[in-house]
């Protein structure tokens, strides 16, 4: 009786985690055309999550690409932002991306300080086939090569996940189906197109971060 009692409490626990979310990766289109040139694909890359304040996290899975073929990826990068982390003592966090077989490559480690007040509310990670990057990123551009679904988290000082979001990445076949989809339609642009060349850089000026004296406590 003892026995199906556990069971039954462990089913309904299980029954109440919520699961993670799913973010299927895209191959957003970029179209750019020279001065007195015809338009041309822009970057490749399989995009998940965003930039903008609201979204947790960002992905980018960058590809070897001329335009005509897809190419191997030659690099990824992602962020995942602090949400609700909070505690009330020092600690340090890092963003991580853990493989279908369960391996996981870190992003750089961030110090946050207690309570709700922090100058800094995201963490990286970067791999690139020029650049190592953040540490432990060994394999991690050989395992995406393969696709598949992949988690997204950050992780904390005690080794618990924050945050954690499933990235399905679905296949190199898959890929192939984007990237020609995205051929056709550069195929399809005006050639009188607006010129556009590589995106100029935007400078934002950051006043330095100064905490308050007593911080904050968390909720």
């Amino acid at each position: 009786m003892r026995a199906l009692v556990s069971l039954l409490a462990l089913l309904g626990a299980s029954a109440c985690a919520a699961p993670s979310k799913v973010y299927e990766a895209r191959m957003p289109l970029e179209v750019r055309r020279a001065e007195g040139q015809a338009p041309r694909m822009g970057d490749v890359a399989l995009r998940a999550g965003g930039d903008s304040k609201g979204d947790p996290f960002s992905f980018t899975l960058r590809f070897d690409s001329d335009g005509e073929r897809l190419g191997q990826p030659h690099s990824v990068g992602w962020t995942v932002k602090f949400g609700d982390y909070c505690r009330d003592r020092p600690s340090w966090v890092q963003s991580v991306l853990i493989g279908p077989n369960g391996q996981a490559w870190p992003g750089w480690r961030v110090f946050v300080p207690a309570g709700l007040d922090r100058g800094q509310d995201w963490s990286t990670g970067y791999a690139s086939t020029n650049d190592a990057g953040a540490a432990a990123t060994s394999g991690l551009l050989e395992a995406l090569k393969k696709g598949g679904r992949f988690k997204i988290a950050l992780e904390d000082d005690e080794g618990r996940y924050w945050h954690e979001a499933v990235i399905d990445l679905q296949s190199p076949s898959r890929w192939e189906q984007l990237f020609a989809a995205n051929r056709v339609a550069v195929g399809a642009a005006d050639p009188d197109m607006p010129p556009r060349g590589a995106t100029p850089l935007i400078a934002v000026y950051q006043p330095p971060f100064t905490p308050p004296p007593l911080p904050r406590p968390c909720p």
